[in-house]
């Protein structure tokens, strides 16, 4: 078996099938991908060039065709693209910051990691959970987010906006959020619920042409 990153120095015929397969798969492979591949049957001849490879996804089976020689040979066998992925050390509770040591990487198969997990911790660093983290598992997307400064049922300073129009008002906040994230306010003089973005800690801004008649200065 041979576990081999791309790019790769020219070898075996395991070595240059490893990268014929690599780059067939194209750019949906990470470029950290490696491919873990075993032959059918042994095969020590030269390899003056590949003809043809390809991999069925579901079985992890290959089939190539080389030029040894000058002549054409059939190889199979199986081959698993691996990648690494980040998971946590330890359970990560909602509204903890995730940190780079709460991490470490795993390598499984590409077809296990899936396009709904979160690829790399630059990604998971800083962010805050929206749901309890496991130790040891794949982190979905989506269950992350910024870190929470807006609480539910919690006051706010309720910002409108009308171009150089800055006013202020009191509310409360109807939904939990981070910055960035939009969230339902009820303005507490007016009753009024408005939905506006979280820009800080206990801060909503709300754009527009019109301001509710309560936002006082």
């Amino acid at each position: 078996m041979l576990a081999l990153p791309l790019p790769a120095a020219a070898g075996s015929v395991e070595t240059r099938l490893a990268e014929e397969l690599l780059a067939s798969l194209g750019p949906s492979v990470p470029p950290d991908a490696q491919v873990a591949l075993t032959l059918g049957r042994p095969f020590d001849g030269p390899v003056d060039a590949v003809r043809d490879i390809g991999l069925d996804p579901r079985t992890g089976i290959f089939q190539a065709r080389i030029l040894s020689n000058g002549h054409a040979v059939e190889l199979s066998g199986r081959a698993d693209v691996e990648v690494t992925m980040p998971v946590p050390v330890r359970r990560i509770r909602p509204g903890e910051v995730i940190e780079a040591s709460d991490l470490t990487t795993i390598r499984l198969s590409l077809d296990r990691a899936g396009a709904g997990f979160i690829a790399t911790a630059d990604a998971l660093v800083g962010q805050s959970p929206r749901r309890q983290l496991s130790a040891g598992r794949l982190v979905q997307v989506g269950s992350v987010g910024a870190p929470i400064v807006v609480q539910r049922n919690r006051p706010v300073t309720l910002v409108y906006e009308d171009g150089a129009l800055l006013l202020a008002a009191r509310g409360r906040a109807l939904q939990e959020g981070g910055v960035g994230d939009s969230v339902r306010v009820m303005n507490i003089a007016s009753s009024t619920v408005v939905t506006g973005t979280v820009t800080g800690a206990e801060t909503v801004s709300v754009s527009g042409p019109r301001l509710p008649q309560a936002a006082k200065p």
